[in-house]
């Protein structure tokens, strides 16, 4: 059907018809329906109408040359619209078809798509950063390393948690490249401090989720970040949870073998949460164990959680990895564990994620009763 049978098809049904160029969107009919004020539009401003999450596969859509797709667009007059476009590649070159409502718009609609809007332009504009949690070396008390975990510095809002957008950027496709981003400052970060101590054995952990350890590319652009900055063998840590590696265990350790090979180290995060993994731990030659937190806070009143902590420890020692005990809130805890020969802690009775500048200072003069700096 061609461009003028499609605008005859349009005012028939009360829909409105679209032809769509490389450069051009043409529309003809009820335009204002759609919050549109004219006709004619340059395509990218289209495109910039339309919810980010849906832009991608618009887009592709048009590629294609078929098109019947749900999408959200913010009419002129700011109102958000659920509309569904249906069309095909005519003979001049453009794709055009029907328009038509596919649902109402509301107001919680628009605050989902305010939300969207937000986080496309944070990891755009580079608001996503790597933020430092200190890792403590349980027997002496001094910096071991850090983990890195992401933090949206909003501007006039300051610095927001992961709870609330990663969530978000995971629906919208964004977590690999937010992942990508933190792995690679987290990379170039260590680095620079290691210059100024140069005889710590400081290490750095990153997160990845299953789903991104999987993604064409993930090793080989992660070796190529670490080898840019500069890192030697075995002070790159890539943890990846318990639950996570579980769902495709056998496509998991195919990567996990490249990353090994580049001298990246495998940490295996929140063990004891998930399904049991004891009988994969020789298959995934993991470096180091993450013993979650729930864990670490019950041995406080929980005689069973110690033992399991206790089991935890021997059955690393026996395959020959350290563990790092996450969520310690006191001395006593760290004592504890130190007492129980675990090798490194986390929490917040040392410190919480904090930004590059003060995680700098403390690998310079640690933590006043907190966190001796790192030693050589």
């Amino acid at each position: 059907m061609d461009e003028a049978l499609f605008s005859l098809a349009a005012k028939a049904s009360g829909a409105v018809a679209f032809a769509i160029d490389l450069e051009t969107a043409r529309f003809s009919g009820r335009i204002g329906e759609l919050g549109l004020l004219k006709p004619d539009y340059a395509l990218d401003d289209i495109i910039a109408m339309l919810a980010p999450g849906d832009r991608e596969d618009f887009t592709s859509a048009l590629v294609a040359g078929d098109i019947d797709l749900r999408v959200r667009l913010v009419g002129e007059e700011g109102a958000v619209r659920y509309l569904r476009f249906i069309g095909s590649r005519i003979e001049n070159g453009s794709v055009s078809g029907l328009v038509l409502p596919a649902g109402r718009f509301s107001v919680d609609a628009r605050d989902q798509l305010d939300r969207e809007t937000r986080i496309s332009d944070a990891v755009e504009g580079g608001e996503i950063l790597a933020h430092y949690q200190p890792i403590i070396a349980l027997e002496t008390g001094a910096l071991a390393g850090f983990e890195a975990l992401a933090r949206w510095d909003r501007p006039g809002v300051g610095i927001i948690g992961p709870d609330d957008f990663l969530s978000l950027a995971d629906d919208m496709d964004l977590l690999g490249e937010i992942g990508d981003r933190v792995r690679e400052m987290a990379a170039r970060d260590l680095a620079a401090w290691r210059q100024t101590a140069a005889h710590a054995p400081l290490f750095m952990a990153a997160n990845a989720s299953v789903g991104e350890l999987l993604a064409d590319g993930f090793a080989d652009r992660l070796i190529a970040a670490i080898s840019k900055a500069g890192l030697r063998a075995g002070t790159y840590k890539l943890e990846i949870a318990e639950t996570e590696i579980m769902r495709e265990p056998d496509r998991a350790a195919a990567v996990i073998t490249q990353l090994k090979a580049a001298g990246i180290q495998i940490a295996l995060d929140d063990f004891g949460t998930g399904y049991s993994s004891l009988s994969r731990l020789d298959q995934f030659s993991f470096d180091t164990v993450k013993i979650d937190r729930y864990f670490v806070r019950a041995m406080a009143t929980s005689a069973s959680a110690t033992k399991v902590v206790e089991s935890v420890l021997q059955l690393a020692k026996h395959y020959g990895m350290t563990v790092v005990a996450e969520g310690i809130e006191s001395a006593e805890t760290a004592e504890q564990l130190a007492a129980m020969g675990c090798d490194y802690g986390q929490g917040f009775r040392y410190a919480g994620a904090v930004a590059p500048e003060l995680a700098a200072e403390i690998v310079r003069s640690g933590l006043t009763g907190r966190i001796k700096p790192a030693m050589g």
